[in-house]
């Protein structure tokens, strides 16, 4: 096999208990799988949240929450988009929690339904991109809950956070969702309020609620450094990265000074060099940026793989295909030599074949 990704099942398992050990006592625990599990693989993803403490699971659009139904029969499947009117019926076949942030949709949602079916109603907090907002929400709530098949279960919110950056506008804005969650259920009793994500639970704990929805920390993935500012310890310490793309390296070629390579000789060798090719590139996700290590022309950025510990620089730019690395500094590689490789996770290719561990 000349590239795959390893994924650590354990790993995930430990991150999803150390998570659902820092939840108060009765906060439900929704695990994020959307965009496939963040590139680790959604069914996969969910069972091994759901087997070590969460509640259910959430991914963004109604074909994703389809296309997983018959992995998890059973399990509350979330959308945390909203629908089209035209989703509902595919919504109600295959048993998902919708989000609704218009009258037209719960409406459709209430007349596919055949029995009672459970939705969540978005407000927006400022992040913009859908949801009611807030001054509106009793009125709509008012006039949904005269539907008898939709069912209000959840009050949701996406907030605008950005870590360091805006902590005294997101606190304001959290204490002003809570209160309007409490306003709400009058006309909706049991109305569960969420708006924690990996972030918000990390940087305000105190802001549960009555779910949390959790994907970046779940894959090991800090989403917040606050807590080196403060000289104190991630607020969730021991999370492991289940994670890990690898190529083998397919050629190795001594390169001399002064020599050039790649289309048009964008690359010139200014000492003899070393150097290893492997079958990845940008269309699985790596890097299009030029990497000029040797000749540089502007601030520019390394990239780099990893062989036994050691920084095998890109070198020239990446191919769609290929890419060429520095290893005069790293003898053992060889052809076959595994390269790990750092890749954003939701970018890697989906036909990278992934191997659970």
């Amino acid at each position: 096999m000349l590239k795959w990704v390893e994924i650590d099942l354990k790993s995930m398992a430990g991150n999803v208990r150390a998570i659902k050990k820092a939840l108060s006592p009765g906060v439900l625990f929704m695990a994020a799988v959307k965009a496939d599990g963040y590139g680790h693989g959604a069914a996969a993803a969910a069972k091994t949240a759901l087997a070590n403490g969460a509640d259910s699971v959430g991914v963004l659009t109604a074909d994703e929450g389809a296309a997983l139904r018959s992995a998890l029969p059973k399990t509350p499947i979330h959308l945390l988009a909203p629908s089209l009117p035209e989703e509902a019926p595919l919504i109600v076949k295959t048993g998902l929690v919708p989000t609704a942030d218009s009258l037209a949709f719960i409406k459709a949602l209430d007349r596919a339904a055949k029995k009672k079916i459970s939705y969540h109603l978005d407000i927006d907090l400022g992040l913009g991109r859908w949801g009611v907002q807030p001054a509106a929400a009793a009125a709509i709530l008012k006039d949904a809950v005269k539907f008898k098949k939709a069912v209000p279960y959840g009050l949701s919110a996406h907030l605008a956070y950005r870590p360091a950056q805006n902590m005294t506008e997101t606190e304001e804005r959290l204490s002003t969702f809570s209160a309007l969650a409490q306003e709400l259920r009058a006309l909706a009793p049991g109305l569960k309020a969420h708006a924690a994500n990996s972030s918000i639970l990390s940087d305000f704990p105190h802001w549960q609620l009555d779910m949390v929805r959790v994907g970046n920390l779940m894959y090991g993935i800090y989403p917040t450094d606050i807590y080196k500012k403060k000289k104190q310890g991630p607020p969730l310490p021991g999370l492991g990265r289940p994670w890990q793309f690898y190529a083998r390296i397919i050629s190795v070629k001594n390169v001399k000074k002064g020599e050039s390579l790649g289309y048009a000789g964008e690359f010139t060798a200014q000492r003899a060099m070393r150097l290893a090719t492997i079958p990845a590139g940008y269309s699985d996700g790596l890097t299009m940026e030029p990497t000029e290590n040797h000749i540089r022309i502007t601030s520019g950025f390394q990239y780099w793989g990893v062989i036994n510990g050691k920084r095998a620089w890109f070198t020239g730019k990446t191919g769609i295909a290929h890419t060429m690395l520095d290893v005069t500094d790293i003898p053992e590689a060889v052809i076959g030599t595994p390269v790990a490789l750092h890749v954003r996770r939701t970018a890697a290719n989906a036909r990278i074949p992934r191997i659970y561990k």
